[in-house]
């Protein structure tokens, strides 16, 4: 007789590895609003910049002469004409910070030279 080594079972298949593509999709009320905290943060100083010209136009929705498309109307042409405004204006406020700019910015290039890779 020889001695023979009875059958075992088979191992069992290891479990298929997971696929690295997508992550799992998020609920859309976290798609939708979840946002980081600095996002939070942007967001709240950005409500603050709007209210400021909010009440710097003394706007009262609950006016009886509220007047929304003619609001948005007049703020449509102060944008076009301040945009104008920049336009045939850009250089002065250009060199006037570049004046204070680009020193500095050479300045501090220099100064971090010998840190930079």
């Amino acid at each position: 007789m020889t001695d023979t080594p009875p059958p075992s079972d088979p191992a069992p298949a290891p479990p298929p590895p997971e696929k690295p593509g997508k992550p799992p999709k998020r609920p859309l009320l976290l798609r939708l609003f979840g946002i980081s905290l600095w996002g939070g943060v942007k967001l709240t100083g950005l409500c603050i910049l709007v209210g400021f010209f909010v009440l710097a136009a003394n706007f009262n929705p609950a006016a009886q002469d509220a007047n929304i498309p003619g609001a948005l109307a007049a703020i449509a042409k102060q944008a076009l004409s301040a945009a104008g405004w920049a336009i045939r204006n850009f250089w002065k406020p250009a060199l006037a910070g570049a004046t204070i700019v680009l020193p500095l910015w050479v300045l501090w290039r220099l100064i971090s030279l010998p840190f930079r890779k």
